[in-house]
Order: C-alpha cells, then structure tokens, then sequence
C-alpha cells in the first residue's frame, strides 16, 4: 500500500487490506485502487529514474 509518499511502503495482511477497503462503495474501491497503482507506477519511475543517473554517474568516472 502507498499513501502518497515515496517513502512510504506500507505492507498489509490480507485481513488488514480487507478491512480497510471494507466499507468502502465499489467506486470508492476502484478510485482506491486506481490511486494506488498510480503511485506504484511513480515509485517505480523513480527507482529508475535514480538507476540511471547512477549509472551515468559511473560512465562519467
């Protein structure tokens, strides 16, 4: 789970995940989750982001 920080990784069980989406609508869900992949696709971004530039780095030396 991610909760808007890059920093921020948040590991849930099973049950924890299921009552935390619980209550939720189904629209509240699906904007849930929509949010969530989209900050796992910027935290991977920025994962390779910095891969590169170290690599760069490296080139450069």
């Amino acid at each position: 789970m991610f909760f808007g920080k890059k920093d921020k990784d948040v590991r849930l069980t099973a049950k924890q995940y299921k009552d935390l989406v619980g209550g939720m609508s189904k629209k509240e869900r699906k904007e849930f989750e929509r949010r969530q992949d989209e900050l796992r696709r910027d935290r991977e971004y920025y994962k390779l982001d910095a891969w590169l530039d170290f690599e760069d780095e490296m080139d450069g030396m």
